[in-house]
């Protein structure tokens, strides 16, 4: 996330998404003293988490759940609070502009988990992934009126099945994947009442479960009851067009306040609305032709104090989303 924001990009869709720089992932621990954020990457992550953490530590067991499942990410990051001394919600907020947008905690303790949401919601750029060990935990969090987080609920305690959900989902393109039917290694699936998975769903909770004999993940939405897939599709697409933009005024000396200049932006928003169609954000009709259109404005048009202000208004897109299908209806007749 930027500190400094010469670009303001906004979409509406339902409600106002925010703007993020990655989709890797960070680990809050506890830690006695504390330990500072460190980022572990490659093929020896692990191996490099167990010089920090021992094995037996939660901290590390948090890294194996997350770095065994097979479409696991390239990097994690991790980093520490003394619970006697420091909060999950004060290291996230004290790192919130380090380089990951998914975070997951080592406590399911619901008062940090909510106070670490507030966050998010506050800064409204970043998900976090959580694990709930009881129905009731997974109301609470609902209850706190808090959106960015995905909770899994799970009755094994031992098991980081937030972790394993991140793991296999972050690697993939923002925006590309549907958080339901995902398959994780290493962990349990529960066995749950209709009771319970009606609760569960009027909270937009997710959990874990066999149906016809393969083991899924049964919710997609967030709970402020948006789908993940979108919320990160749309930070995504805000961030690269952030970006995008920002990277011409470093490669130009100046981009004048003619038609040219205009364009030249304009260029960039259509081609990030070209990698959102190829990442499955961006819809497309039968014939294949992409659902969004992109507006630059007329700079003839514009008054001498736009002119003077330096600062381009009207440019615009608006796409439909690509929207994923999770349930069917099928009708049909039998006859002799």
């Amino acid at each position: 996330m930027a500190l400094y924001k010469d670009v303001n990009v906004s979409i509406d869709v339902l409600k106002p998404s925010g703007a993020v720089t990655s989709t890797n992932v960070l680990l809050v621990v506890e830690k006695t003293g504390g330990f500072a954020y460190k980022e572990y990457s490659g093929d020896e992550a692990l191996a490099a988490v167990e010089l920090d953490f021992a094995a037996t530590t939660e901290a590390f067991k948090m890294a194996a759940a997350l770095l065994r499942q097979d479409n696991r990410p390239e990097k994690i990051a991790v980093v520490g609070y003394d619970d006697t001394s420091g909060s999950a919600a004060a290291v996230v907020e004290a790192n919130f502009n380090q380089d990951w947008y998914y975070v997951v905690l080592e406590s399911a303790a619901t008062a940090d988990q909510i106070a670490v949401v507030q966050e998010l919601d506050e800064r409204d750029n970043k998900v976090a992934i959580l694990r709930s060990n009881a129905v009731a935990d997974a109301e609470a969090l609902h209850a706190a009126d808090i959106e960015r987080y995905y909770v899994l609920y799970t009755p094994e305690t031992d098991e980081y099945i937030d972790a394993a959900f991140v793991g296999e989902f972050a690697a993939d393109p923002a925006g590309s994947a549907s958080a339901k039917f995902k398959q994780l290694d290493g962990i349990t699936t529960v066995e749950l009442s209709l009771a319970d998975y009606n609760a569960l769903e009027a909270v937009n909770a997710s959990s874990y479960v066999t149906k016809f004999g393969e083991p899924q993940t049964t919710s997609s939405k967030l709970g402020g009851g948006e789908f993940l897939d979108v919320v990160v599709g749309n930070d995504w697409m805000i961030a690269t067009l952030e970006q995008r933009v920002q990277s011409l005024y470093i490669k130009n000396r100046k981009i004048s306040y003619e038609q040219s200049g205009a364009n030249m932006i304009g260029a960039e928003v259509e081609s990030v609305m070209k990698l959102g169609v190829e990442n499955d954000i961006i819809a497309e009709d039968a014939e294949g032709n992409a659902l969004y259109s992109v507006v630059i404005p007329d700079v003839q048009a514009m008054t001498e104090a736009d002119r003077a202000s330096r600062k381009l208004r009207g440019v615009k897109f608006n796409y439909r989303l690509a929207g994923a299908i999770e349930e069917v209806d099928i009708k049909g007749q039998v006859s002799f």
